[in-house]
């Protein structure tokens, strides 16, 4: 009986950890610290299509708060069901202009690999208005 649950057990073991969540707050304030790094990012998406997709750190979107989202079409359709709500995206934070809200237009700070709706279990994000 032991030996059938094993691999079941291995494969348990061998799951990656899931990446650190941060605030867009905390990524822009640290963009360079984490460039490169795959990381979960908890803000609101207000739309997200064509040249305008951005995280901002709460519903005033106000462009100092926001980090650029990459993706493309098939991102956008999936974040289509999320958008005006607070999500966390899941990808590489790969560029620091675009992840510090210096960007015009559609520029990636993080290329998305994931988006899902933030749940308050995982704790306060921002100041909601």
């Amino acid at each position: 009986m032991r030996a059938a649950f094993a691999p079941i057990l291995m494969l348990a073991a061998c799951t990656p950890a899931a990446p650190p969540l941060y605030t867009v707050e905390q990524i822009v304030r640290h963009c360079e610290a984490v460039k490169g790094k795959t990381v979960r990012a908890a803000g609101y998406l207000a739309t997200c299509a064509g040249y305008d997709c951005s995280l901002y750190a709460d519903t005033s979107t106000g462009t100092a708060s926001r980090i650029g989202i990459g993706g493309g079409a098939a991102f956008d359709r999936k974040a289509a069901a999320f958008q005006k709500s607070y999500v966390i995206i899941t990808g590489r934070v790969v560029d620091e202009k675009h992840c510090t809200g210096a960007a015009l237009d559609r520029a990636a700070g993080i290329e998305p690999t994931d988006i899902r709706a933030w749940t308050p279990s995982e704790g306060k994000l921002a100041k909601t208005q």
